[in-house]
């Protein structure tokens, strides 16, 4: 991954869109304007940063992001690879993920990013049973999230020193770990029920070992009542995957990313295939928007392999999310051969699939440069679900033909369409509210 300046960003951008200086230029501004700011030897203003956006179909917040925040961005997203390898025990290559962020972090003096590197280091020797390098690891990075009040990863610092001096029979060091993660959640107001019960679980153990047993047992029944208030640990694992949903609909890919891995360790112990099978699905498009395709196959192909043993019907969905990867690289023979998985799987009375399977139809035609089929198919679409009364999908397939016209050159029918489906998505804000 490359960290880019302003002017690096219009012109890779511009290179991708195939535009010269003057082409971007147009009417409203000059080549030379634009050559500055490429240069680097201009500051464009917020006109000219609004104008450049707009002919570039990209947002100003992307332009104006500082190579600090863009370093920050793929610390975190090796940061989360690596965690993701680290669950599954792969720690050579996690070892490896954890390098690259923190020559990311030391570049950039990224302090929070530079305490994450540790405590994932830390976990490392842990899983390895190196458990002096792992303290003194966790100790440091615990010093960095103190000072920058990162109460989450305060507390999973506490939790995991606990665990290890558990496991060295240091038992009154490991409750003092455990005692101080009670108080920073009880002082926190996260309202994680989960982590408070397991904290309690783990007071418990070591009142236990320490032959403390009316205390072990009061901690041992807050246990029991938290994890009860849960129903169990599917229900909580929902309850993560839920919340994961919601980040990834928000883009906030990282947060999407922590939560979604979350539920995928709780469910890989429940060993539920319906909701492990849902995460990696969830898990594989969350790294597709992040433009990590490789990592999302792995995942996608994961759910695709349980979804074909359960014979669950949301194998069509995690085909679709393949379909469209081999789209993003433009690999016309694999996303037809999905395509036509896809078909085979389809039976009667799964309209809204089909509806999904012609629009990805129509992509494929397009990305084969046959646009009369394209047009063909997105028209055929739309009177289908025209005839199927759905009244969403028939405004957002209007707005893709009206795109598809405009991008063509034909703008009175583009109008009539765009028109259409501003109209019936009018209509359905109006019943909604």
């Amino acid at each position: 991954m490359k960290i880019l300046s302003l002017g690096e960003k219009v012109k890779l951008r511009r290179k991708q869109l195939d535009l010269t200086l003057k082409n971007l230029a147009g009417d409203r501004i000059t080549a030379g304007q634009i050559s500055l700011v490429e240069s680097g030897k201009s500051n464009p203003s917020m006109d000219l940063l609004e104008y450049l956006a707009s002919a570039l179909d990209v947002t100003v917040e992307y332009l104006m992001e500082t190579e600090e925040t863009q370093a920050q961005k793929i610390c975190t997203y090796y940061e989360n690879i690596a965690e993701s390898k680290i669950l599954i025990g792969e720690l050579e290559e996690a070892q490896n993920h954890i390098e690259i962020s923190i020559k990311y972090a030391e570049e950039y003096k990224l302090e929070m990013q530079k305490g994450k590197n540790l405590y994932l280091k830390g976990l490392i020797h842990t899983k390895k049973g190196e458990y002096d390098k792992a303290q003194e690891d966790l100790l440091t990075s615990n010093n960095i999230f103190i000072k920058n009040n990162s109460v989450d990863n305060i507390i999973a610092t506490f939790i995991l020193l606990g665990k290890i001096t558990l496991e060295l029979k240091a038992y009154h060091s490991a409750y003092s770990y455990f005692q101080q993660a009670e108080k920073v959640y009880e002082d926190s107001n996260i309202g994680n029920d989960f982590l408070i019960g397991e904290i309690n679980y783990y007071i418990s153990l070591t009142y236990f070992k320490i032959g403390e047993m009316d205390k072990s047992y009061e901690y041992a029944l807050r246990a029991e009542e938290t994890f009860k208030n849960l129903d169990n640990k599917k229900k909580y694992g929902k309850k993560m995957l839920e919340l994961a949903q919601q980040y990834c609909e928000n883009n906030n890919i990282n947060e999407a990313i922590k939560y979604s891995e979350y539920s995928l360790k709780i469910f890989s112990g429940l060993k539920d295939n319906y909701y492990f099978s849902k995460i990696e699905n969830n898990l594989g498009k969350i790294f597709s928007d992040f433009n990590s395709l490789e990592q999302s196959f792995d995942h996608l192909y994961r759910a695709k392999d349980m979804r074909e043993k359960t014979k669950d019907s949301k194998i069509i969905e995690t085909l679709c999310n393949i379909c469209d990867n081999y789209i993003k690289l433009k690999n016309e023979t694999k996303a037809k051969e999905t395509l036509d998985e896809i078909l085979m799987h389809i039976e009667k009375g799964e309209e809204k699939s089909l509806c999904d399977y012609y629009l990805l139809k129509y992509k494929v035609e397009l990305l084969e440069g046959k646009l009369e089929s394209a047009e063909n198919t997105l028209i055929q679409t739309l009177n289908y679900v025209k005839k199927l009364n759905f009244l969403k999908e028939y405004a957002e397939i209007s707005l893709i033909l009206g795109k598809f016209y405009v991008d063509n050159g034909r703008e009175n029918e583009a109008e009539k369409c765009l028109n259409d489906g501003i109209k019936v998505l009018n209509e359905l804000n109006f019943l909604e509210n």
